[in-house]
């Protein structure tokens, strides 16, 4: 993966030394990016009045369906009660939460918000060692009575 997208004061330095004569390989160094990418915002700002930005294009995929405030309270409520479900969560929050599927109420635990499921493990309700206590517990005690 490359670096994130330039900002609107690189893009400006950019093209404000491409206007003085800067070379493109300079300047992609000296902004820490791809010759590509000085030579795409070259070409994106060349139809555009002089001293004018490119904007930035639109990202690909649907909006996200939580916003980081819903983030926030889903976090805060699975910490409270580590075993509350995605669609208790749903349940419990309906304003927030009514237009969000469980499984993407799901992936914002599991993914953005760093909060893994977990099944707890499979054992015994006795091990041998208790079995052997129990066992020799009732053999001391097999004849007691209490008193009267």
């Amino acid at each position: 993966m490359g670096r994130n997208k330039l900002t609107n004061e690189e893009k400006t330095r950019a093209l404000t030394l491409l206007k003085e004569g800067a070379s493109v390989i300079r300047l992609a160094a000296e902004v820490n990016v791809k010759r590509t990418a000085i030579y795409n915002l070259k070409k994106a700002a060349a139809p555009l009045p002089p001293g004018t930005v490119p904007p930035r294009k639109p990202g690909s995929g649907a909006p996200r369906r939580t916003s980081p405030r819903t983030d926030n309270i889903m976090r805060r409520e699975v910490l409270n009660d580590p075993a509350i479900t995605a669609s208790e969560l749903k349940k419990k929050h309906p304003a927030l939460l009514g237009n969000v599927s469980v499984r993407t109420i799901q992936h914002r635990l599991q993914i953005a918000l760093k909060l893994p499921s977990r099944r707890a493990a499979k054992k015994p309700l006795l091990t041998e060692a208790m079995k052997k206590k129990r066992l020799s517990f009732c053999k001391r005690y097999r004849h007691w009575t209490p008193e009267q």
